[in-house]
């Protein structure tokens, strides 16, 4: 416990060699594309395996740097799983506050308001921010060649 009046902030990483940079996926493979995130990871230079974790554990590992990156994409199967409001509100304020980004996969600003099960996007990509225009790119690029 902190002592009274103290205050501690959290940050992304800001670590620029990818040889120390780490990502993050769900526990649960159904929940998203295990191969598809893997392979965007890749393209941005993550080149160790990914930590699986569950809950909103994933978005804290980003928002403290622990991992740069967080994905989580639609599956293989064709299936969606639904997505919902309270699984991802509270850790991608946390991950913004702490200066990351948290967008779906096309780069859209998640949607809050619409529906609780959040149908307009598709799919979410959390990072310290300075890689996410590069992993929005990778994935277009990845889903264009598939």
């Amino acid at each position: 416990m902190l002592p009274t009046g103290r205050r501690d902030s959290i940050a992304v990483s800001d670590a620029s060699s990818p040889d120390s940079w780490r990502f993050v996926e769900s526990v649960e493979s159904s929940h998203g594309n295990p191969a598809l995130q893997s392979a965007a990871a890749r393209v941005v230079d993550i080149q160790t395996s990914s930590l699986r974790m569950d809950s909103q554990a994933k978005y804290a590992a980003v928002a403290r740097g622990d991992a740069v990156l967080y994905l989580r994409l639609p599956s293989a199967d064709g299936k969606r799983y639904a997505e919902k409001i309270w699984d991802h509100a509270t850790g991608s304020l946390i991950v913004e506050e702490a200066g990351g980004r948290v967008t779906d996969m096309r780069g859209r600003d998640l949607d809050f308001r619409s529906d609780p099960l959040m149908k307009r996007n598709r799919g979410f990509v959390v990072s310290n921010g300075a890689i996410h225009g590069r992993v929005i790119e990778a994935l277009s690029e990845i889903e264009a060649m598939a």
